[in-house]
């Protein structure tokens, strides 16, 4: 048989595979992606949660994080009803081509009774390299253990030694805080807890913790940093 003709065979199932086979695996992602969304919904419907399942552009507020990369998205965001807390899920993009990298992150985002300057804490390494490029340096506080786990930048150096207290370090340093999984930035009134990507089953518990954050900052800086009148 001519090669011309045995070629013809080869060519038709391409096209065949392209023809049924592309529409079939974008309806696939689509149904996956709407059963993830009614998951969702039954999740925080369980727990007493508004929802949006859309994805959308991360809370105007300009967080260290979400100054990053590009293509900032959030998605799932959940909030109980009458408050300014939420957890959500949140990525960014850096890189082109091979070098592309997508970034993920479940976030909860807790309301504060004072008005905060920026501050950051985290781990050696999540913060530091952003620390350094803008010239933050590391604040060193009284507890060896404390410095040696975690790095911590703030614009007010009195605020930040006034926030991380006895009571506050101890926390930081209990399994109760994550142990150093989660990183926090502090601004103006809200407190962005980061952290690795969660289950949507866990972002209920995730925001429950990180509500309860706000029993172990001193009160004293609700009267040293009074937030602005609305």
């Amino acid at each position: 048989m001519p090669r011309h003709l045995r070629s013809r065979p080869v060519s038709t199932a391409i096209v065949i595979i392209i023809v049924v086979g592309v529409p079939l695996y974008v309806w696939f992602a689509w149904r996956q992606n709407q059963k993830r969304k009614e998951r969702a919904r039954a999740v925080a419907a369980a727990a007493g949660l508004n929802i949006d399942v859309d994805t959308k552009s991360p809370p105007p507020a300009p967080f260290d994080l979400m100054q990053r990369g590009r293509s900032r998205k959030v998605s799932f965001h959940m909030w109980p009803t009458g408050s300014q807390d939420s957890v959500f899920h949140y990525r960014y993009t850096t890189g082109s081509g091979k070098s592309q990298r997508t970034f993920r992150f479940t976030c909860a985002l807790i309301d504060v009774a004072f008005n905060a300057p920026h501050l950051t804490i985290g781990p050696e390494g999540f913060w530091s390299n952003l620390g350094q490029m803008v010239g933050i340096r590391d604040i060193e506080l009284e507890s060896p253990e404390f410095n040696e786990r975690y790095r911590v930048s703030c614009d007010d150096e009195r605020f930040a030694v006034t926030l991380l207290d006895h009571q506050m370090i101890a926390w930081l340093l209990s399994d109760s805080s994550g142990s150093g999984s989660i990183r926090f930035e502090l601004l103006g009134s809200q407190l962005l807890c980061i952290g690795d990507p969660l289950d949507i089953e866990e972002m209920p518990g995730m925001l429950a913790w990180a509500a309860q954050i706000r029993q172990h900052m001193p009160k004293v800086l609700v009267e040293l940093y009074p937030r602005r009148a609305a």
